[in-house]
């Protein structure tokens, strides 16, 4: 059999060698270190991005604590003034006329459907709670 032959298969072995050496070499020395440059910076930009993320959380999670305060400090005003004033006291649920507010209610809701922009509409969160409670 002709490729078996030892004449021809120690030449096939030494230029296998030398292609795959010259071919190694050219990997690690050229393609190797562009790679591994571009492993690194990958990593540096993710470091980064995920400390800048931390610090937007910690900013958001001041922000958040300090609107709840403010809220509450409101609300709480709010609340003085209501027990302040007897006019305005709605402690009494059944004294309190809910129809005007229902009908102030439902023109905004028409009015914001026949003139509504969709971001301002997705943005607003309604929940509803009952006043008369049993």
């Amino acid at each position: 059999m002709p490729q078996l032959d030892r004449i021809i298969i120690f030449p096939q072995i030494f230029w296998l060698f030398v292609i795959f050496t010259v071919f190694y070499i050219s990997l690690t020395h050229f393609f190797l270190p562009k790679f591994l440059k571009s492993l690194k910076a990958r990593k540096e930009i993710i470091k980064v991005n995920e400390a800048e993320a931390l610090l937007l959380i910690k900013k958001s999670m001041a922000n958040q604590a300090k609107l709840k305060l403010l809220l509450l400090n409101h609300l709480s005003d709010i609340k003085k003034i209501f027990s302040i004033n007897p006019i305005l006291n709605i402690s009494d649920t059944r004294s309190l006329n809910t129809k005007r507010v229902d009908e102030l209610i439902s023109v905004m809701i028409k009015n914001s459907a026949l003139f509504h922009d969709s971001q301002i509409l997705d943005s607003i969160s309604i929940n509803v709670k009952s006043v008369y409670s049993k």
